[in-house]
């Protein structure tokens, strides 16, 4: 057992986990072990949600952010195909999709709301994806009492709260469940960041809050299920209300929150989720959770009060770079967040079409751009990654490893190894199959120990989330080009970290993102779900 203490130095758990994370074997999985997919509270008093923010003001906002970030939104016919993507004879499956991708397709990212009137009843809920409707976990507006947690405690109308069932991804995947959770964490913040966006709602990831009271606040343990995330929202002035006044004044947040905490909470659906299980991951998420404080001449980034610090630095270009030459000008007229229900992941690998350079200009220029978050630096790009690129058959670029720098939108050729060194890697079948087809790869890379002096061991879990959220960016920008990308994990290890020219430096690769045309047939068909009719199919008390 490697039980984390409190005199543990800062980064230790990190460097524990990568090591083990870095030798691991193949994955022996015990099916019979899954659980569900989607958590209930079957009790609880629920809310049907519009499926179009053109169905019904506020709640119709709600209602099409939720649907896009992890509502079930496509029939999927899929023909069962091995490892190397050839088909096995065996009758196609019919599945439900989701608007983003998972990790193994377990799902085990769900969402929390707290809203007040007029977008629904002031109460935290949960959305339940299969019903498309909120179920109320327990009564109160929770929305001043979770900002008020976050690190610069701002205002906001809606807070949508992003949590971990920690065993429905490490029943299969084990402790390197915890890093796909992560990074699907980051998937699902770039994903309700564009679509929050496309219904005009000003949106702010955070990611510094204290875990054990957000965790109370949502009535989870901690270990079963943990927040990870905190997404707040700023609806335009047509659907907000007017502050409520109270004689006295309001009282203090932390106040509030004790309040809420001493009601009850709805029962959630059994049997319940394993706990984590102990072992080198639970050390990570126990040693990111943990308060932590820097040292004396590292000033604090958790509180906003005594200013905010210039942050880590962003990583640097290795010294064997070659000279900078511009990148290509981006594609005009992409639009990420109006192709979400386009996107797929494609299971059979690409066509072998070469990129059009406007095309690759498109999406470096959204993968290096600033999103809102409370992390500093993130204004103006990804603070804690940075990008590289394995050009494959792009228009124009040689067959290389590239460096991109997102503020003066030029490359640099690495001085790593052959890009066709990366096949000899220790790389899943479906990886090898992607390979062969794609026209690119893109690869965010970091320093997983660069942060811990600010951020201590959170540092990891901040940095996985934001590869998941450049990698996201990219997706939806590829897909509203007609293109298509897919995450595979297994790539991103030391061959590519060679390829890349990074193993005489502390950076190393974090994800790995094939993408290029997708085949015109294959074995998956998905379909749109319709918007949902009006009817009643549970029996539990509903509100309107």
């Amino acid at each position: 057992m490697h039980t984390t203490t409190a005199t543990s130095a800062p980064g230790a758990a990190t460097s524990r986990y990568l090591a083990a994370m870095r030798d691991r074997g193949a994955l022996s999985i015990d099916w019979a072990a899954a659980p569900t997919r989607h958590k209930r509270y079957p009790g609880a008093e629920r809310v049907r949600l519009p499926w179009s923010a053109d169905d019904g003001g506020g709640p119709g906002l709600l209602g099409e952010l939720l649907r896009d970030l992890l509502g079930m939104t496509r029939i999927v016919w899929s023909h069962h195909l091995d490892d190397a993507g050839e088909p096995l004879g065996h009758p196609p499956m019919l599945l439900t999709g989701r608007p983003a991708p998972s990790g193994g397709g377990l799902y085990p990212i769900e969402a929390y709301v707290a809203a007040g009137q007029p977008h629904l009843p002031a109460a935290l809920h949960h959305y339940d994806p299969v019903h498309h409707a909120l179920e109320r976990v327990r009564d109160g507006d929770h929305v001043p009492a979770l900002t008020a947690l976050a690190a610069d405690g701002a205002a906001a109308d809606m807070v949508i709260v992003l949590s971990a069932v920690f065993w429905r991804s490490m029943f299969k995947y084990g402790d390197f469940g915890y890093r796909l959770i992560c990074q699907e964490t980051g998937v699902l913040m770039a994903q309700a960041l564009a679509v929050g966006g496309r219904l005009g709602l000003s949106g702010r990831a955070r990611l510094r809050f204290p875990d054990g009271e957000v965790d109370r606040l949502l009535g989870l343990d901690g270990t079963r299920e943990a927040a990870l995330a905190v997404l707040t929202f700023a609806a335009p002035p047509a659907f907000t209300a007017p502050p409520a006044s109270r004689p006295g004044g309001s009282p203090p947040p932390s106040s509030v929150a004790r309040s809420l905490m001493s009601r009850p909470v709805a029962a959630e659906s059994r049997p319940l989720p394993r706990a984590m299980p102990d072992g080198l991951a639970a050390d990570l998420h126990r040693a990111c959770a943990r308060p932590f404080t820097p040292g004396p001449h590292s000033p604090d980034p958790r509180s906003p009060g005594r200013g905010e610090p210039e942050g880590v630095p962003r990583p640097g270009l290795p010294a064997r770079a070659g000279p900078a030459f511009p990148a290509p000008e981006p594609a005009a007229g992409a639009r990420p967040a109006a192709r979400v229900a386009r996107r797929t992941s494609p299971v059979a690998g690409y066509r072998p079409v070469p990129l059009a350079a406007r095309a690759l200009g498109a999406v470096l220029a959204a993968a290096g751009g600033g999103y809102p978050a409370d992390l500093p630096g993130t204004a103006t790009g990804p603070a804690a990654t940075a990008l590289c690129l394995l050009s494959l058959r792009v228009e124009g670029l040689p067959r290389a490893a590239y460096w991109y720098d997102p503020v003066r939108h030029t490359l640099h050729r690495l001085a790593g190894a052959g890009v066709e060194a990366v096949a000899t890697g220790r790389l899943l079948a479906n990886t090898r199959v992607a390979l062969r087809g794609a026209a690119a790869v893109l690869v965010p890379v970091g320093d997983p120990l660069a942060g811990v002096r600010l951020y201590g061991d959170r540092w990891y879990r901040m940095q996985q989330i934001e590869a998941g959220l450049v990698a996201q960016r990219v997706t939806l920008t590829a897909t509203a080009l007609g293109l298509a990308a897919r995450i595979h994990s297994d790539g991103a290890n030391e061959t590519t970290d060679d390829v890349l020219g990074l193993a005489a430096t502390p950076l190393r690769s974090l994800s790995f993102l094939a993408m290029g045309t997708p085949p015109t047939g294959g074995p998956v068909v998905a379909r749109p779900v319709p918007a949902l009719v009006a009817e009643e199919v549970m029996p539990a008390p509903t509100s309107w």
